[in-house]
């Protein structure tokens, strides 16, 4: 028979299965060794056909047994299981519920002089049971030892008060850890620069018009700005002063926000904050001019405004574009800054470049009526005749050479797309003023009974091609 076997409590609970106490409560906890043994003790447990000693158990799971014995024992402390025998080896495992305490039993005498010099610091309150034991378990599972936890203890008391809770204890103590801060020297040194920054500390405290007392995590962070970000005490209080913070916690995302943005003087703090006013301010009066009522605006501030100011638009532009988008029923932020990268597109970033574009673009549109009315075209402009004449310019044809142009186009099927075979031929002819094309006699019609082949042979007459060529045009592919 298998050495591991379940206690007659366990038989009768008839459980075969992992607890979910055991992963919620002990396996966080334990050591992957200790963790590996029980699950394979418990395995032998569900399986008892199978026999294996002390000897066998360690082959398998290539460990010595010694390490084995020891896992158990760690086990064993918790209450999970017992070691029933040492000669033979054998072990008993008990069921895990609720009730089941998840703190090690721990030899009394083991920190019987621990324990009563904490309840010597905490003289307002009984210590309970629990948190005796979150300092044991603290101290069984880390380098700290009982005087360095005490020193520990004695400063939260002397900050919180005789009756302090051990939860804030234990968060500063872990706090500690987590920094190497383990051994009495170098937490009476992390100590000592508390009680060295306190005065200015205080005066930050005051500054910022609380009468609570320094706290460590306070202390962290003001040594965490004069220490490694590097601003100076009276830097701090100037910020404090500007800003108006009322808590600590908002003067640290105050002091990292300059930071980030590489600000270490009051001069350029004074600066960043006075144009971050004026983006606030700026970012309010277009949610108005936008129809819209938006509480929080940080993030319309870091999404839109800030990156169309960094684009090289000004506030009046912006409030422009927004009068703009409120007349189109574009009223939100998003649909406004399609228009803003449009405009930022065709290099429009003021308003004096966007109005005297809207003013060539009337112009243009009227020279557009005019060469359509030339070329017999009884219809307003449009995009396609807008990139016909902005190529025809390219072509560096003169608004008397497109009318003319338009004047040999009259009659056809389709009058632009003729304009454009006779700008090309003129344009591969070198022909660029109207004298030119009077002396050298360019053909520019087609006659009527000429004809086009096609690969497959059909013909078709130029009247044909042109209705084609509208029909297509017509189609808007």
């Amino acid at each position: 028979m298998s050495f591991c076997t379940f206690s007659k409590e366990n038989s009768k609970s008839g459980k075969t299965i992992l607890d979910n106490q055991f992963i919620q409560n002990y396996l966080p906890d334990a050591p992957d060794q200790a963790v590996k043994v029980y699950l394979y003790g418990l395995y032998l447990c569900q399986n008892s056909e199978f026999s294996l000693d002390l000897p066998a158990f360690s082959e398998v799971l290539n460990l010595e047994q010694s390490e084995v014995i020891d896992c158990f024992k760690y086990w064993d402390e918790y209450g999970v299981l017992s070691i029933v025998s040492e000669t033979p080896f054998a072990v008993h495992y008990y069921p895990l519920n609720e009730s089941t305490s998840k703190y090690r039993r721990f030899n009394p005498e083991k920190y019987e002089e621990f324990s009563k010099s904490v309840q010597s610091i905490i003289t307002g309150r009984m210590i309970s049971v629990t948190e005796y034991n979150e300092y044991f378990n603290l101290m069984e599972n880390t380098s700290l030892k009982p005087d360095a936890l005490l020193i520990i203890i004695k400063y939260c008391a002397g900050l919180k008060g005789d009756n302090i809770g051990y939860k804030y204890i234990l968060s500063v103590t872990k706090d500690f850890i987590s920094r190497g801060i383990t051994t009495v020297e170098l937490i009476n040194d992390e100590l000592n620069g508390y009680f060295v920054s306190s005065g200015e500390l205080s005066e930050v405290l005051k500054a910022l018009k609380t009468t609570k007392m320094p706290e460590i995590e306070d202390m962290q962070l003001y040594k965490h700005w004069t220490e490694k970000l590097d601003y100076e005490h009276s830097f701090i209080l100037e910020i404090i002063k500007t800003t108006k913070c009322k808590t600590i916690k908002k003067l640290d995302k105050t002091i990292e926000e300059l930071y980030s943005n590489k600000i270490f003087t009051i001069e350029d703090a004074k600066s960043y904050f006075a144009t971050k006013k004026e983006l606030f301010d700026l970012c309010l009066e277009i949610s108005k001019k936008l129809g819209l009522y938006i509480e929080v605006l940080d993030n319309v501030l870091a999404t839109y405004v800030s990156p169309w100011r960094a684009m090289g638009f000004d506030g009046n532009t912006l409030l422009f574009i927004a009068d703009y988008c409120f007349r189109k029923n574009k009223r939100t932020f998003e649909l406004m800054n399609e228009t803003v990268l449009k405009l930022y597109k065709l290099g429009l970033i003021t308003v004096q470049s966007i109005t005297l574009y809207i003013e060539r673009h009337n112009k243009n549109d009227e020279f557009i009526e005019k060469f359509l009315s030339y070329a017999g075209a009884s219809r307003k402009p449009n995009a396609w005749d807008r990139e016909n004449l902005e190529n025809w310019r390219n072509w560096n044809f003169t608004d008397d050479m497109i009318l003319e142009a338009a004047k040999r186009s009259a009659h056809t099927a389709n009058p632009i797309a003729y304009m454009n075979s006779v700008l090309s031929n003129w344009k591969s002819a070198n022909i660029f003023t109207v004298k030119e094309i009077e002396s050298q006699p360019v053909q520019t019609k087609q006659s009527p009974s000429k004809t086009v082949h096609f690969e497959n042979e059909r013909k078709y007459t130029q009247s044909n091609l042109d209705d084609l060529l509208k029909r297509f045009e017509d189609f808007k592919v």
